[in-house]
């Protein structure tokens, strides 16, 4: 498998509704870390590993309501899941240059990830042979979990969202 880039993947109204909750007021941010230090190679100062993020799906079981705002992108019919094993959205906040945080894999074993991107802005997701996605609203990238990768900060915006899905697909 290769790296997969699908641009407008939802649907106006379903990329909208996913837009709208994931950057309104009522969403449940919570501080946390980028990457875990002991397992991976920061490319960033320590103070800059941090972000907001939100488990939606873990240890196979929602975590909450707030998998519903999902459910348009997990219920593709482009993804083919036919198990998903974890989600969580992620927020970093502008920062004067782009921070690289550091390459990493999702976990073990051969699954699939997907990265949403839920706004447009300058940041992106860098892999180890120097392929770079550029974040813009309503894009998704499709890649095996074992490929490295890392994810920015970004200059021009307050913010830079994304939603990390790992599952199992039917393409396999």
């Amino acid at each position: 498998m290769k790296i997969e880039v699908y641009d407008d993947f939802l649907e106006s109204d379903a990329f909208d509704f996913v837009q709208r909750h994931m950057l309104g007021d009522m969403f449940p941010w919570k501080y946390a870390t980028v990457l875990n230090p002991e397992e991976d190679d920061l490319l960033c100062d320590q103070i800059d590993n941090v972000q907001f993020s939100q488990w939606l799906y873990k240890d196979f079981i929602p975590t909450g309501p707030e998998f519903d705002i999902v459910k348009p992108i997990v219920l593709s019919q482009d993804l083919e899941i036919t198990a998903l094993r974890r989600i969580k959205a992620n927020m970093t906040m502008r920062t004067p240059e782009i921070i690289k945080h550091g390459f990493h894999t999702d976990g073990y074993g051969n699954f699939r990830v997907a990265i949403y991107y839920v706004n447009t802005n300058d940041g992106y997701t860098e892999f180890e042979d120097g392929t770079k996605v550029e974040s813009v609203e309503n894009r998704l990238v499709v890649f095996p979990s074992m490929l490295k990768h890392t994810g920015t900060t970004c200059t021009d915006t307050k913010v830079r969202c994304v939603i990390n899905f790992n599952y199992y697909s039917a393409k396999d």
